[in-house]
């Protein structure tokens, strides 16, 4: 498959109907500060805006099986890449893939992590690529969710069905020994999942990456304007339109378990570190959530990248795709490996 394909499926995939495209703009100035990797692929980028106000399910269900036959292939590279063990599990009444490495990092044995894919609620699967880089960079056991997806399953579906797995997941390991990770939409679910279960009483696990973080889908936010257009990801009837109104539903955008970034945190919050970039739609949404951990004394870093798109940290072979991962990898370990007074 094309770089052009590859680069972006995400946006190009709602084009099924007719839809109005421009290129990214990027200048010599901007250039100069990303890698050639990077500039190369921002180039191939179109920003997709759909001529249609409301998408029917229909035409997102058709997109979702599209999406899911590039997912189809991407999943092939990853398995001859890294070799993992990948086998179906059910926890809660969820279904669940138990993605194991082929090498376990030794400072992983009896630990796990629950991963919770992206794709703007519509589209993913708990296979998917960003999953299958960083459980495998990683070495570690990773309990990946296979929620169910919008339109036709709307808000609170997912959430609740992490909050079962979660639940269940506590009964066979201690909390201090899980992590999680998630990107774009899925990080939502994370937030969602863990708010939720603090409400019930639940313990918290350990630590959490969220990559491209989608904590604020209102529309509210500084990058939801000044970013529209420029990253890969359009607001007005691409973002609002195809991904969070589906999911929505009748439920209010700033519901603090819709868009978490409206929570209220508390000090026993997982150590938590935000991975975002210049462009990222989502960019100041993110920036909002780090000082909100911050001022209640959660251990969180904030780390953004310099001319990067959404989920940007997917892509393999990016040099500040890999930075990226490493950094959230980096944290994640010695949160897992901290001595416990």
């Amino acid at each position: 498959m094309n770089r052009i394909v590859q680069a972006t499926l995400l946006a190009s995939a709602v084009v099924i109907m007719t839809g109005c495209a421009h290129r990214i703009a990027i200048n010599r100035a901007q250039a100069v500060t990303m890698s050639p990797q990077a500039v190369d692929t921002l180039k191939t980028f179109k920003v997709v805006r759909l001529p249609i106000i409301k998408p029917k399910d229909k035409m997102l269900i058709k997109a979702r099986q599209k999406f899911a036959t590039y997912e189809a292939g991407e999943l092939k590279t990853m398995i001859d890449k890294f070799h993992p063990t990948i086998a179906d599990t059910v926890i809660g009444g969820v279904p669940v893939k138990v993605i194991t490495p082929a090498t376990i990092n030794p400072a992983y044995e009896g630990k796990i992590a629950i991963y919770i894919h992206g794709g703007g609620f519509i589209l993913g699967s708990a296979t998917d690529r960003m999953g299958m880089l960083m459980i495998n960079e990683m070495g570690i056991k990773t309990y990946s969710i296979e929620y169910q997806l919008a339109p036709e399953a709307k808000f609170p579906v997912a959430m609740n069905e992490c909050v079962a797995v979660y639940r269940g997941l506590l009964h066979q390991y201690h909390p201090n020994d899980i992590t999680g990770f998630s990107c774009s939409a899925g990080c939502s679910h994370m937030l969602a999942m863990l708010l939720k279960a603090r409400q019930e009483g639940l313990p918290m696990i350990n630590s959490i990456a969220l990559l491209s973080p989608a904590t604020d889908i209102s529309g509210n936010g500084d990058a939801m304007t000044a970013n529209d257009g420029r990253d890969l990801l359009a607001n007005k009837n691409s973002a609002d339109k195809m991904f969070a109104a589906p999911f929505i539903g009748k439920a209010s955008a700033t519901d603090p378990l819709v868009s978490p970034i409206y929570a209220t945190y508390t000090s026993d919050f997982p150590s938590s570190v935000l991975l975002t970039s210049t462009r990222d739609l989502f960019l100041s949404n993110t920036v909002r959530l780090y000082w909100k951990l911050k001022a209640v004394h959660i251990n969180t870093n904030l780390v953004v990248a310099e001319g990067m798109w959404h989920a940007f940290q997917s892509y393999p072979d990016i040099p500040e795709a890999i930075e990226n991962r490493k950094t959230a990898e980096d944290f994640l370990f010695k949160r897992m490996t901290a001595v416990v007074e």
